[in-house]
């Protein structure tokens, strides 16, 4: 695949993401992403960063029953907040990350926004070509 998957994630998550206090991210539905894409981190409000990125190690498709006995421990969440987010759901994705690495510095969304002023991070993933986000980065980090 010569995508990127560009995930928004809560502060809260993200940060937890570097400090290896979370390895797996929850959603509701699965991205189209196969064992080894790259996943860049975008940590929202207030942050408005990309803060680094990852790479897909596995794709969890289970009930949320399951996905909270067998991996609490490493979804970085209280088990109220857990239920909350899969309350009306019959199903839980959890994406499993490895190879965790993050930005020396963080690309601010006002910067992303100088290169594609049409740029809008996603609510849940959005896929962005390898290329485009190679360019991003480039030109901010020169």
């Amino acid at each position: 695949m010569n995508n990127f998957l560009f995930i928004s994630v809560k502060p809260e998550f993200s940060h937890k993401i570097f400090n290896g206090e979370k390895t797996i991210e929850l959603r509701k539905s699965s991205p189209n992403v196969n064992i080894g894409s790259t996943v860049v981190v975008y940590s929202t409000n207030p942050d408005k960063l990309i803060i680094g990125y990852c790479k897909v190690e596995e794709i969890i498709k289970t009930t949320p029953r399951i996905m909270w006995d067998k991996y609490a421990s490493d979804l970085g969440i209280e088990k109220n907040d857990f239920d909350d987010y899969f309350e009306s759901t019959e199903v839980a994705i959890g994406i499993k990350l490895g190879s965790v690495s993050k930005l020396k510095e963080s690309i601010t969304l006002q910067s992303i926004k100088e290169i594609y002023p049409a740029f809008h991070p996603p609510q849940t993933f959005k896929y962005f070509s390898k290329k485009k986000v190679l360019k991003i980065y480039s030109k901010i980090a020169l």
